[in-house]
């Protein structure tokens, strides 16, 4: 049987250019998505998507959710809103675009309080990017051995959707498990579960959960990272062991997953071979949120600096991101077993404006999105691509 995977890129508003496709793709296989599909993966708004629709949402819903809500995700069109004042107070001039109450609100009022670990069908995975030890999160539904425990659906979206100079970053509890190696009266050595960065655990507390030692709390003083030792600021009551297991607290800095993989199409590939499929057991159906056509010349990327990069950038690291991971996964994927759907944001289909602004959500440009994906979603040779697509996917 075809192990089938729907992947969904990043891109804000853009979002609802995939829940029309979707919306379309429904329709045809007359089945909720999520009984479809064995796996969705999103990242970013694709995130959303991809968390709304394991949970049961429908396509059309989502759509409605991003009329409705986008307003309050992106409140305001200008830097210089008088309603960005309490964050220029709070972080200074440089803050970002935008609070992240609007989204917090938003996703709690659309996901409830479901949580990650209850999503037992399909597979839901979605990616988002730590500053800190500056690497991927991977959240997976059916892993819950990871540090991130289990946490509510609108929390790991906020994670995977928080856009450098658009949203702060998302501060989110982290455990990190394993067995010490060796301990003397104020130090720990520990195994290697843990980061090689120098300082990375300092001020974190660290619990001996197991073995001996139990129940003792420590904060760590001092770690070093290349002989994965931590330095305590009290001596141990009764120094641990190698039969002790450790528990530390503390932190990532969640920002959008885009950065790492704003195609999250053969990350999800990798799980599903990680699960022991074979790749022509798998097909992905990859729905991308408009290709941007707005041109860099070669004058103004020689010559811009911070401040002219600062939000063009975004936009750059996300389409290279999608193009970068769509190779990847159409070198492990026969062709015929992998559907990506995507449109240049050009006047080509409708003849009408599509900005490629993730944050664009004035009612024409959500109306002139929508129009322009079911337009693409019915010419002839796309209908006929995902015929023979869901013919191979049975």
């Amino acid at each position: 049987m075809t192990f089938r995977i729907l992947s969904l890129d990043g891109g804000g508003i853009r979002g609802v250019i995939a829940a029309t496709m979707l919306a379309a793709i429904e329709k045809q296989i007359d089945q909720p998505l999520n009984e479809y599909f064995n796996l969705i993966a999103g990242t970013s708004t694709g995130s959303i998507l991809a968390a709304a629709i394991a949970s049961g949402r429908s396509s059309q819903e989502i759509i409605e959710l991003y009329r409705q809500k986008s307003s309050i995700i992106f409140p305001y069109a200008s830097l210089f809103s008088w309603k960005r004042l309490p964050l220029i107070l709070k972080y200074g001039i440089s803050a970002p675009k935008f609070s992240d109450n609007g989204l917090i609100k938003s996703l709690r009022e659309t996901l409830g309080e479901t949580k990650l670990f209850d999503i037992i069908s399909p597979l839901l995975l979605i990616i988002s990017y730590d500053t800190i030890t500056q690497e991927p999160i991977i959240f997976k539904s059916w892993r819950t051995d990871k540090g991130y425990g289990n946490i509510p659906l609108w929390e790991v979206c906020v994670c995977s959707a928080s856009a450098p100079t658009y949203f702060p970053a998302h501060k989110l509890d982290r455990r990190i498990n394993g067995k010490i190696e060796k301990a003397t009266t104020d130090t720990i050595t520990l195994d290697d579960h843990v980061s090689s960065c120098n300082n990375m655990y300092n001020n974190a507390p660290v619990r001996i959960i197991d073995g001996v030692g139990s129940g003792q709390t420590r904060i760590i003083k001092k770690y070093e990272g290349a002989s994965r030792q931590a330095v305590v600021d009290a001596p141990w009551n009764q120094i641990p062991d190698h039969t002790s297991t450790y528990s530390i607290k503390y932190i990532y800095s969640a920002i959008d997953g885009g950065v790492a993989a704003n195609n999250p199409s053969s990350c999800a590939v990798a799980e599903a071979l990680r699960l022991g499929y074979k790749n022509n057991e798998i097909s992905i159906l990859s729905l991308g949120t408009g290709d941007r056509t707005r041109m860099i010349t070669l004058d103004k990327a020689q010559s811009w600096g911070l401040i002219q990069w600062a939000q063009p950038l975004i936009g750059v690291l996300l389409d290279g991101s999608s193009d970068i991971f769509e190779y990847i996964t159409s070198q492990i994927i026969p062709s015929s077993r992998l559907l990506r759907l995507q449109f240049k944001l050009d006047q080509e289909l409708t003849g009408k404006r599509l900005s490629d602004d993730i944050d664009d959500v004035s009612i024409e440009n959500v109306s002139n999105l929508i129009e322009a994906s079911q337009v693409y979603i019915q010419q002839p040779k796309v209908q006929m691509m995902i015929q023979n697509f869901l013919q191979i996917s049975t």
